[in-house]
This record gives C-alpha cells, sequence and structure tokens, in this order.
C-alpha cells in the first residue's frame, strides 16, 4: 500500500485479521522508556490506542544487517525513516468512532509521539513519521513546530465539534474550511 491510498474500514479489518493469524510475527516493540514516560501517561485511552497503532506500524532492520541504514532511536533502527500512515478508518476498525479517533490522533501529534510530513485527506492517506518529542513532555520543546496538523475528521454528521484546548475553548488549529460561512 503506498502512502497515497484509502482503505475502508472493512479491507482494515481484514489486514488485522490477517495480522491476528500470525503472517508478520508475533511481537511488537513498546519500549518502558515511552510506556513509562509522562506523555504517554497524559494521552488518555484513545490516544493510547493511536500510539500503539503507531509502534505497530513501525518497521524495524534486522540485527544482522550490515549497512543499517536508518532512523536511529532509542529503539532498533527503523526502516523506511520511521515513516508511516494512520489513518481514520484503521482507527475506527480498532474501535474508536472517528470523531474520537480524530480527536485522540491530533493529541499524540501534540504531545509528540509522531510528525506530520504530509497531511491526510479524505481521499489521501497522510505521512507521518516516528517523533521521540515525546521525551521532553512536560517540560521542553515536545510541541509540534512549523507541521501541518494532521488529516481532519470534516464531517459533522459524525460528531466532530472541533478540538478544545487546554481552557476548554474549541480550537481552530489546522481546521479546513470547505466554504466561506456569512456571518
Amino acid at each position: 500500500m503506498s502512502f497515497r491510498d484509502v482503505r475502508s474500514v472493512e479491507a482494515w479489518r481484514e489486514e488485522l485479521d490477517r495480522d491476528v493469524e500470525g503472517k508478520r510475527g508475533e511481537f511488537r516493540i513498546l519500549p518502558r522508556a515511552l510506556f513509562n514516560s509522562k506523555a504517554f501517561a497524559a494521552l488518555g485511552g484513545s490516544a493510547t490506542i493511536v500510539v500503539l497503532a503507531i509502534m505497530n506500524k513501525l518497521q524495524y532492520e534486522k540485527a544482522g544487517r550490515r549497512d543499517r541504514k536508518g532512523v536511529k532511536t532509542g529503539l532498533p533502527i527503523l526502516r523506511n525513516n520511521g515513516e508511516f500512515s494512520l489513518t481514520i478508518n484503521e482507527l475506527v476498525t480498532r474501535g474508536l468512532s472517528r470523531s474520537t479517533a480524530t480527536r485522540a490522533r491530533i493529541r499524540a501529534w501534540e504531545l509528540g509521539f509522531f510528525d506530520v510530513l504530509e497531511a491526510g485527506t479524505v481521499h489521501h492517506a497522510g505521512r507521518y513519521r516516528y517523533s521521540e518529542r515525546w521525551r521532553s513532555f512536560p517540560d521542553g520543546g515536545y510541541h509540534p513546530v512549523e507541521q501541518p496538523a494532521p488529516g481532519r475528521n470534516i464531517y459533522p454528521q459524525s460528531g466532530f465539534r472541533g478540538i478544545k484546548d487546554e481552557e476548554g475553548e474549541v480550537s481552530n488549529r489546522g481546521r479546513v474550511r470547505l466554504f466561506s460561512v456569512p456571518r
């Protein structure tokens, strides 16, 4: 699957069912540093599912490779520069509603678990890269800088009302305006 392809919820369910059958290996890496971090504790339930889905998406170089090119982190070396795609449909398949998946993905991005390379749209999956900005939460520079927001759920019938900031106000960060609204 290329980064540009968008799969349906049913297609993602089939993929996850194949993974359960053990076609790609039985274990995934969840580093203790990430699991025990303050940023991971600040995620909340739905955003935790997003981070676990991200960790499931990462591909690692095999230990026996000599050239071992890739992103060097506290983890084994990541293949594909740590890039992945994570669509709302995949998160819906994992049990989240569309609006909850949208908010949870943005929360994980804000806490520094991934960087946005290309924001997703309705027709194209976004491109993201694993980030370790979460290590500097809550005191350091874990906020995304000069990045577009991840793609948003723009369908009001699915319950999307907006993202609330720390003060409880609805924020317009990264909101797509499809048409002008008379005031």
